[in-house]
């Protein structure tokens, strides 16, 4: 695959060398606290196993690392079984997230025959919540997750992007 880029981002696959950074950014509990499936603390060596088992990106299903010119990987978008990213905390609040999901949602309905695309978010996430509302999905519920790094039942919103609310998006 050839990486994805965007006006201030590379997003690609990952390798083992971005084990540190993957697992400094994952490993913070401001992050870890949101993704239900990660636990915390989150070592580098979970960083290594889960890079290790990442398949090669398709526009159907695809882990990718947000690269930063100049500043390395700073978090991760993926179209696993759903949307899902996380950014690491000091490149919070400035539109990454939201830049490159666009850019993997326009690659996933490009190139593939895909109809929905679903993500989910923490209830209190209110900055996944805004990047999902921003890229145009539609809450369709809610349901209990358990999350790892909490261990307790997390109640999460649930909502789905439509490849034809994405092209009316794109048309703004």
């Amino acid at each position: 695959m050839t990486p994805i880029t965007t006006e201030r981002l590379i997003l690609r696959e990952p390798s083992l060398d971005d084990a540190p950074f993957y697992a400094l950014g994952v490993g913070d509990y401001d992050v870890a606290r949101f993704l239900t499936p990660v636990p915390y603390p989150y070592t580098l060596a979970m960083a290594r196993d889960w890079l290790r088992q990442a398949r090669p990106p398709t526009p159907e299903q695809s882990l990718l690392v947000i690269d930063l010119p100049g500043k390395g990987v700073i978090g991760c978008v993926s179209l696993l079984n759903e949307l899902g990213f996380w950014v690491a905390r000091p490149h919070w609040n400035r539109g990454y997230v939201t830049e490159a999901a666009t850019a993997l949602l326009d690659w996933h309905f490009a190139d593939c025959d895909a109809e929905v695309v679903t993500s989910s978010a923490h209830h209190n996430n209110a900055a996944s919540l805004a990047v999902q509302k921003k890229l145009g999905f539609v809450t369709t519920g809610r349901e209990m997750r358990f999350s790892q790094c909490l261990q307790h039942n997390v109640d999460h919103v649930v909502s789905r992007l439509t490849r034809e609310s994405w092209h009316m998006r794109a048309r703004r």
